[in-house]
């Protein structure tokens, strides 16, 4: 009882942590004011000007426009242009096991659904963001994400000799079954999942943008701690499930802090 105690205040903790984290974006969504291309490249040169100098230029910045890019990306699965996307392949199994009965001390056989990954693959390239004043470079390497779920789709397929190829459209797949075919698995079948930002879709940004390359680019923040967010909900979304995850994180994590203490408590008692 103490030991499951102490899981549930560490999860307790860690929700409390993960709050802290979306109390930082929340409150850093709503402190930065969304500029425009123009407004931005105005205030670069601006302040160039006054250091004589580029490279000088750096602040926190919100965007809001629509995706466009003149060599993009092709998603693996769907196969659609894009700026970015994540593509995985998941195998579904069923593993048969022995375990011992509690009550009885015997061993008992058991059935478990269980999932492996087998593809893994998130690809991103430059992109501009657009609105009515003009456009403005991104680099999104290390930003956060938010998606579009373009393919969510299970396949069935039985268990396959190693070095089969599995395939999905136009997407195919080397895979080695683990165990080979004495293992006490069973191939339910195959998850392919992927999610992409596709052209001309409106966006939303929130990250760093300087002149420090010599153009202007918005680019994963320099300082510790400071967020790099590309989505495709709008701000307005963004703000409202911010706020309804650190109501729950904290109701959660207290909740489960406080029944982790209360049986390690009863476990020491014991």
């Amino acid at each position: 009882m103490a030991i499951m105690g102490v899981v549930l205040f560490v999860i307790g903790c860690a929700m409390l942590v993960v709050r802290r984290s979306q109390q930082a974006k929340l409150s850093e969504m709503m402190a930065t004011e969304t500029s425009t291309a123009a407004k931005l490249l105005e205030t670069a040169k601006y302040v160039t000007e006054r250091m004589g100098r580029t490279g000088s230029f750096r602040q926190v910045a919100e965007l809001k426009g629509t995706i466009k890019c003149e060599s993009p990306l092709t998603s693996e699965i769907a196969k659609e242009p894009c700026v970015y996307y994540l593509s995985t392949v998941s195998r579904e199994y069923e593993e048969t096991c022995w375990e011992t009965d509690p009550d009885t001390k015997e061993q008992v056989e058991k059935t478990q659904r269980k999932s492996e990954d087998v593809s893994n693959n998130e690809q991103r390239v430059r992109f501009w963001v657009e609105d009515a004043t003009g456009r403005t470079q991104i680099d999104p390497g290390g930003a956060q994400v938010d998606a579009i779920k373009v393919v969510d789709r299970f396949e069935e397929g039985e268990q396959v000799e190693q070095g089969a190829e599995i395939n999905f459209g136009g997407f195919g797949f080397h895979f080695a079954v683990s165990g080979g075919s004495n293992s006490n698995t069973r191939t339910l079948g195959y998850k392919f999942q992927e999610s992409i930002l596709p052209l001309d879709r409106p966006v939303y940004l929130l990250g760093e943008v300087s002149d420090s390359s010599g153009t202007l680019l918005v680019h994963q923040p320099a300082e510790k701690g400071k967020k790099f967010v590309i989505s495709t909900k709008s701000e307005e979304a963004l703000l409202r499930s911010a706020g309804s995850a650190i109501q729950w994180l904290l109701i959660g994590g207290i909740g489960l802090d406080v029944i982790g203490l209360v049986l390690i408590a009863i476990g020491l008692i014991r």
